[in-house]
């Protein structure tokens, strides 16, 4: 039988407060989903890629884990529909019996924690009456306790309690089948399976995966998918290596980005659960006991140290998100994109290449490194980008053309005091240039013609990568509005098969009449501190090969706008069309100014 709400429980229950655990239930239904979805998907199209034993029994294990997976997003449901069900019945509940209550006390009578409720003395609002009024008068008082304020009273109490019970069972009936899902494997993305000694040994720590690109390349490609996933379960960031084919960097990368996105995603849900208990706390204000910072209450330090750690925990959450919806699109041509890089530990922001196609089976492949401020957050814009450059060189001619958006080094966050550093630059050619020599390295059947382009800062690090001793493994170059190449001549720069002296026929530049970026070669001499990127890649002077564009937006007075450094890109311009010709391999066809 179900017992009543006392009085005291009436006015102390807080409905609201189910508000945040059903917030919690959803948030983890709507992850479990979305990463089940994804797990079903992803291996329900491998049979076409990974065979044999591995590959059977990762899709059998995660065809269980799926069906299982499935019953947890049913509980939580279920615990979604009964915590917002009941928190609206309470909440009425709750009201209701307040309000008799109220409204009795009101009168001053007196309500007990049962609902009893008691007449007040008639002798305090008669005091000068006979005993035979006070005596009726009291009678009258007694009856509209019993009949009129407690009957309602005891209800609303009643419908309280059944009110709370309701919701409890409906919650715990929405989970009780949890308990007896079948335990599932760990790790469901890949079967350690049978593994050769070569790779066992790797794994053990007597010997190490080759240095270089070909010599890994050589390796990799011997392996069975049994010893890739044995690699990867040991270094999530395999699929960053340079000469492993694209469609496995691809494969690796987005297990990895999946994990990586899961635990930002939990880490942020409970950062957020803790700062709506704590609306005061702030980021940007230290905690202490003095002055005008923060101040904490000493039972609240642990929470705020545990929001701290996930705040920290969740700092790349829209980076990873962003990447992960490029990744999931596809490209104007149809083509599925490819993640072939992900990393978010090495650096100060995520690291991550994605391709609007496969380059190992390109005609054509361009890799495109922005500048300043970018980010895989804003990946979005760059892939307008990508996605432009390959559809201009079809159109000049490339048969199978394939853009890369490279974003495998720690861009410059800021123009002022960041990208007039050439330390990103230096930090990020090394790298650039390995990326190169692993597409050489894997690329099927007759070789693709390669374009390098930088815009802005990103032509300082396509600058630096072939440069300082390295080599660049590119045909052509292509700088768009550089502030700088990171040498003074085209002659400085040391491209694959191009003797000394030729350079000038693979160096292309350009910059619209309205960008300042391009007068920053004077900002040195000018401002202590700042250094110089070298020789403005579009004067005679540097020896390369010159193209036009637009002027660009304009702004009065100073004519030069911020707007014209990022309209290379804008369809039918003629820095595009002229970019698609270099990249498609007709120089002829360039426009030169």
């Amino acid at each position: 039988m179900t017992a009543p709400a006392t009085k005291t429980q009436a006015y102390a229950i807080q409905p609201g407060a189910l508000a945040g655990q059903v917030t919690e239930w959803h948030s983890l239904h709507d992850r479990l989903v979305t990463n089940l979805d994804l797990a079903q998907r992803d291996y329900a199209g491998s049979t076409s890629y990974w065979v044999g034993n591995a590959g059977d029994r990762a899709r059998e294990t995660t065809t269980t884990t799926v069906t299982e997976g499935r019953k947890i997003t049913t509980a939580l449901n279920s615990a979604v529909t009964a915590g917002t069900e009941g928190q609206t019945n309470i909440t009425a509940a709750k009201n209701t019996a307040t309000t008799a209550i109220d409204l009795a006390e009101k009168d001053k009578f007196t309500v007990g924690e049962d609902g009893t409720v008691t007449a007040p003395d008639a002798r305090l609002s008669l005091p000068d009456a006979n005993t035979e009024d006070i005596t009726a008068a009291q009678a009258a008082l007694d009856a509209t306790a019993k009949n009129v304020y407690e009957p309602p009273i005891k209800a609303a109490l009643l419908g309280l309690g059944q009110a709370i019970e309701d919701t409890t069972v409906a919650i715990e009936k929405a989970f009780e089948n949890v308990g007896a899902i079948k335990p599932v494997a760990q790790t469901i993305q890949v079967s350690l399976g049978e593994r050769s000694q070569q790779v066992q040994d790797i794994l053990d720590g007597k010997s190490t995966l080759p240095a270089g690109t070909q010599e890994f390349h050589d390796l990799w490609t011997t392996l069975s998918d049994e010893d890739k996933d044995a690699l990867w379960n040991q270094d999530r960031y395999i699929g960053n290596r340079d000469g492993m084919p694209a469609t496995d960097r691809d494969h690796y990368n987005r297990l990895t980005l999946d994990e990586q996105l899961t635990a930002a995603q939990t880490a942020r849900a409970e950062a957020d659960r803790l700062k709506a208990e704590h609306p005061e706390w702030d980021l940007s204000v230290a905690p202490t006991g003095m002055g005008d910072a923060q101040t904490l209450p000493e039972d609240s330090v642990a929470d705020y140290q545990t929001w701290l750690a996930k705040m920290e925990e969740s700092r790349h959450l829209d980076d990873l998100t962003t990447t992960a919806k490029i990744a999931d699109s596809a490209s104007p041509s149809g083509e599925p994109r490819m993640l072939l890089g992900m990393d978010d530990k090495s650096g100060q922001r995520v690291h991550a290449i994605v391709a609007d196609g496969n380059p190992d089976t390109a005609s054509h492949v361009t890799t495109y490194v922005p500048g300043t401020g970018s980010q895989p957050s804003k990946l979005e814009g760059d892939m307008v980008r990508v996605d432009n450059m390959s559809e201009q060189a079809n159109l000049s001619g490339a048969s199978k053309p394939v853009t890369i958006a490279w974003m495998g080094y720690d861009a410059p966050p800021e123009v002022v005091s960041d990208a007039t550093q050439r330390d990103y630059a230096q930090a990020g050619a090394p790298a650039l240039n390995a990326f190169q020599d692993g597409l050489r390295v894997t690329h099927e059947g007759e070789p693709s013609r390669n374009t390098v382009l930088g815009h802005s800062y990103g032509t300082t690090v396509v600058g630096l990568s072939a440069a300082e001793g390295r080599t660049l493994d590119a045909d052509t170059i292509v700088l768009v509005a550089s502030p700088g190449a990171g040498v003074d001549s085209a002659r400085d720069l040391s491209l694959t098969g191009v003797p000394d002296g030729q350079q000038y026929q693979h160096v292309f530049s350009t910059r619209a009449e309205n960008d300042p970026t391009p007068l920053y070669e004077n900002l040195p001499e000018l401002v202590p501190g700042v250094d110089r990127h070298g020789e403005d890649p579009t004067e005679t002077e540097f020896g390369g090969q010159v193209f036009t564009s637009d002027p660009g937006t304009r702004t009065p007075v100073v004519e030069y706008s911020g707007a014209s450094h990022s309209q290379y890109w804008e369809p039918g311009s003629s820095s595009l069309v002229n970019m698609g010709h270099i990249i498609a391999g007709n120089p002829g066809k360039v426009t030169y100014g």
